[in-house]
């Protein structure tokens, strides 16, 4: 997974990058209850082409009044088209993902299979730990349970997403990203999902003339707010020292949170699945890195 930042205890930008860490959290936790809501009346492909196009053009116009070069040349073309691609597909695999399934097992498939190859690297990069084994063994629980429950379709979907989210995590630590400003970070992958997704959901079908419901169209507004203006401010610094690595803070409170928040706007969505979430979001804290 991502390499959290080694903060000094006590240094004001670490706790600072922390906070950005646990607020990115829990309001994306936001993104797959709304997609789950906006279901029932948009098709999942279609969601995802319309809430990256709409933030593309937010952050844009927030690059503009910033006077951020996000177009600037440099060697950050190759990775970040990569980058760009390997988001339109996890984003693509998620989104179909919980249209067919409740919004927290999908979150508990994908994560799972996050967790659980966290707890595998450090046990073999670290040797034998209680708590980390305890941990893994706890992901694997989580990551059955859910399988138990979800379609094969739908679970290969989540699962995947999870294995691409893992790629493109390693692919941001390639040396030419690394340094690379968070909006033109950001402009990668929302220029690839806009791209790709549009795409993707006339090949499967999707029928584009369909009016959503006030429900939807709301589900729809929460997921361009949330993925083109909140999670961008909370996730980018202007100095890459001080960028937060939100996936390993995500799989720690992504779980329960999302579970929290699908019960109060849609519905309690089972014990079953409300167990797979504790457990899961218990084995990213038991496997974490230190530091």
């Amino acid at each position: 997974m991502t390499a959290d930042v080694p903060p000094l205890i006590g240094d004001p930008a670490a706790q600072a990058v922390r906070s950005r860490e646990l607020g990115s959290a829990l309001l994306w936790t936001t993104q797959p209850v709304a997609i789950g809501v906006a279901a029932a009346s948009v098709p999942p492909l279609l969601q995802a082409t319309i809430a990256t196009t709409s933030a593309l053009l937010l952050v844009w116009l927030w690059t503009r009044w910033h006077n951020v070069a996000v177009f600037a040349q440099d060697d950050t073309l190759a990775p970040g088209a990569w980058l760009g691609l390997l988001f339109s597909l996890r984003l693509g695999l998620l989104y179909v993902a919980i249209a067919q399934v409740q919004a927290p097992l999908a979150v508990v498939l994908a994560f799972g299979v996050l967790v659980a190859m966290q707890g595998g690297y450090a046990l073999g990069s670290r040797g034998p730990r209680r708590t980390v084994l305890i941990g893994f063994l706890l992901a694997i629980m989580a990551l059955l349970g859910g399988l138990l429950l979800a379609r094969g379709w739908a679970a290969a979907c989540a699962m995947g997403a999870g294995l691409v989210w893992a790629a493109e995590a390693r692919l941001t630590r390639d040396a030419r990203l690394v340094h690379c400003g968070g909006e033109k970070f950001l402009f990668y992958q929302l220029i690839g999902a806009a791209v790709t997704l549009p795409v993707a959901s006339v090949a499967a079908g999707e029928n584009w003339l369909l009016a959503p419901s006030s429900t939807g169209w709301a589900a729809l507004a929460v997921q361009v707010a949330v993925g083109g203006l909140a999670l961008p401010l909370l996730w980018f610094a202007p100095g890459a020292q001080h960028r937060p690595r939100p996936l390993a803070a995500l799989a720690r409170i992504a779980p329960v949170a999302t579970l929290a928040l699908q019960t109060w706007i849609v519905a309690w969505p089972g014990a079953p699945i409300a167990a797979a979430s504790v457990l899961l979001s218990l084995a990213a804290w038991l496997t974490r890195r230190p530091g």
